[in-house]
């Protein structure tokens, strides 16, 4: 008869590597020119970070970036407007305009967890470091679902979404619990972004100016991180497989 037997780790008690999976949500406060073009935003995504048992930590992430506070939308409203100062749809109405930010950030890290302040060896301060892709646009779009707007249907919108892409580096510090029974596993903390960026776009029709020049982005954000983790356990000479 042949028969397998397994030791079982327990989060508890024993310092563990493994992979693991976030789930991300962030709060955001621009600054550097991007503040000039926009307001407080958010992201969400999801990503993969693998840890070693000395707490090396290494991950990719991407993130879906957005937000409705855009500060240039005035400036935006006025160059397709009629002289009544209105957006009209093609049925000549009122086609109440909106602006969002859109975006994505994708991003690769370093970093290592600090086995201090835990209640386990598997929670600690988590400090990580890295860089990757930036990219962020104004969305235009009418609050009528019927309406259709001429002036930046196809083509034309590209003319006033100012496309930005570029590269960003970013830096992070926070918390990382790993719930003793693996069900509350969670990461907190501030992380703050720095990138530049280049319109992707020939010419600005709001401002009747080639759209030209590196855009400075800074980004500071809350952010929680819930997490499902993939444990693997040290082999040592006390713990292995058994085969009898």
């Amino acid at each position: 008869m042949f028969e397998q037997s397994y030791s079982q780790f327990r989060v508890k008690d024993d310092t563990l590597g493994g992979f693991f999976i976030p789930i991300n949500f962030s709060a955001s406060v621009p600054s550097q020119q991007l503040a000039e073009r926009f307001g407080h935003s958010y992201r969400t995504g999801t990503g993969c970070f693998y840890r070693t048992f000395s707490g090396w930590t290494f991950g990719v992430e991407a993130d879906f970036w957005f937000g409705d506070r855009v500060l240039t939308r005035d400036q935006i409203l006025k160059s397709v407007s009629n002289e009544q100062g209105l957006v009209l749809d093609h049925m000549g109405l009122d086609a109440n305009l909106m602006t969002f930010q859109r975006g994505w950030i994708a991003s690769f890290y370093t970093g290592n967890l600090i086995r201090v302040l835990n209640h386990n060896p598997n929670s600690g301060i988590l400090i990580t470091a890295g860089g990757g892709f930036l990219q962020h646009r104004i969305r235009l779009e009418s609050g009528h679902q019927q309406s259709i707007i001429y002036q930046i249907e196809n083509e034309y919108q590209r003319g006033y979404d100012r496309l930005n892409v570029g590269w960003q580096g970013r830096v992070f510090i926070g918390y990382l619990h790993a719930g003793n029974y693996q069900t509350y596993n969670f990461i907190v903390g501030i992380e703050h972004l720095y990138g530049r960026t280049s319109s992707v776009r020939g010419f600005d029709y709001a401002t009747g100016l080639p759209d030209e020049g590196v855009m400075t982005n800074g980004l500071t954000s809350l952010k929680v991180s819930w997490f499902f983790s993939m444990y693997r356990e040290r082999v040592t000479k006390e713990k292995k497989y058994f085969y009898y």
